[in-house]
């Protein structure tokens, strides 16, 4: 059986972390192992880890300071075991279905010779696992469409060995969340993403969520006006000098022409031109995709 180490960042997670934990040791066709980092809870969850890790012999966990999902995730990756061939983030309030791991480990060992990542669609469930829907990975699955937008649920998100060294090369000193920043190494180095349709997740939705999935329209379209003009943010420039900064030796030609562009463009107009008449620098929303032009014409994309 193939070995995946499950990479866990827990906080304040008391009400469902049992669960989900179990569902993980469930799970069939592998060999598995659970890394938790604790980043800083204040309720039972350190106690519910302490059982937890005395019940299964596969569970390791340690506490640190509260660092954010983004960078308690990538602590994570950095302390991961060297000797396993996958490796998967999981959250602390889903329920994972018993061949999550295996059906990812399958389609990922058809690309073993280059460094992969799989992705796949989650089933929206509220806080009782009633089933809401499924919600599928939507975008523009380019670097192109990573750099504009995340559309990868990084509670499905397995990489294999390769993937993992090499997003391990680099420490980011700009990083949002760790499942868009993977994402869009993946696609940079030319690595391969693979998309999944199929949900073997159930993605549970309440008041606690770190990061929703369910979100009103006004609501969705008022946070992205605020990150894409938010005054001198710049977000994509600093994604694209982070790019640059860690895997510059190794990004794709492609990549390196995109990323160019991306970081001089504020003050060179052929490479704000360029961008805007890139039809590959789209998403399926043309009311993002109207914003984003905006953006780039403002210096604020």
């Amino acid at each position: 059986m193939e070995k995946v180490q499950v990479l866990l960042s827990t906080y304040n997670g008391e009400k469902y972390l049992k669960e989900q934990i179990e569902s993980i040791i469930r799970q069939e066709e592998v060999e598995l192992s659970i890394l938790i980092r604790d980043d800083g809870s204040t309720d039972k969850t350190i106690q519910i880890l302490t059982e937890l890790a005395e019940k299964y012999n596969n569970i390791t966990f340690y506490q640190g300071e509260n660092l954010g999902p983004a960078r308690s995730f990538m602590e994570l990756v950095k302390y991961s075991e060297d000797d396993v061939s996958y490796y998967a983030f999981a959250d602390q309030d889903d329920v994972w279905k018993s061949k999550k791991m295996i059906t990812a480990i399958q389609k990922l060992q058809k690309h073993e010779e280059i460094p992969s990542l799989y992705i796949s669609a989650v089933e929206i469930v509220d806080e009782n696992l009633n089933s809401i829907g499924i919600k599928k990975v939507v975008g523009n699955p380019t670097l192109e469409g990573a750099i504009i937008k995340n559309f990868a649920y990084g509670c499905t998100q397995v990489l294999n060995k390769k993937m993992r060294d090499i997003i391990n090369q680099y420490e980011p000193n700009y990083l949002i969340m760790h499942d868009s920043w993977i994402t869009r190494i993946c696609y940079a180095i030319g690595g391969n993403v693979i998309i999944d349709e199929n949900s073997y997740i159930q993605y549970r939705q309440h008041t606690s969520n770190v990061v929703g999935a369910k979100e009103g329209g006004l609501k969705k379209l008022k946070k992205q006006l605020t990150i894409a003009f938010k005054d001198n943010i710049c977000m994509r420039v600093k994604i694209a000098e982070e790019l640059k900064n860690g895997y510059g030796d190794i990004l794709t030609d492609h990549a390196k022409e995109l990323i160019e562009k991306l970081i001089c463009y504020p003050t060179n107009k052929e490479a704000k031109k360029w961008l805007l008449r890139n039809k590959n620098f789209r998403t399926s929303d043309a009311k993002i995709n109207a914003k984003m032009k905006l953006a780039i014409r403002l210096n604020k994309f």
